[in-house]
């Protein structure tokens, strides 16, 4: 199986993260909120971890599952810690507040 680190502590970190443990992967969840990341590792349970934003992802796939608008800036700030990982990109042209699409 894989090693999943997930940059990203929203609904779509969570139901991704669900997917992954059932899969019998393992889970590292990132975020800015340390206890929301913290928080939904927990409730991921099947051993899911949460780390620490900036530091290098333990996964060997790092799933970006942030805002469109936060992306490029969620990128450059772990910056290097990415090298040598397979990044997925799961994000929208939305609405700064996800409330639809982007106008």
């Amino acid at each position: 199986m894989s090693s999943i680190s997930i940059i990203g502590a929203g609904n779509m970190a969570s139901t991704i993260g669900t997917l992954a443990i059932k899969s019998g992967n393992t889970v590292e969840v990132i975020g800015r909120d340390t206890a929301r990341s913290a928080a939904l590792a927990k409730s991921l349970g099947g051993g899911a971890t949460s780390g620490t934003f900036g530091a290098a992802p333990a996964g060997d796939i790092v799933i970006l599952a942030v805002l469109y608008n936060s992306a490029v800036p969620v990128v450059r700030q772990f910056g290097d810690a990415l090298a040598g990982k397979i990044i997925v990109g799961i994000n929208n042209l939305k609405a700064a507040d996800a409330s639809g699409p982007r106008p």
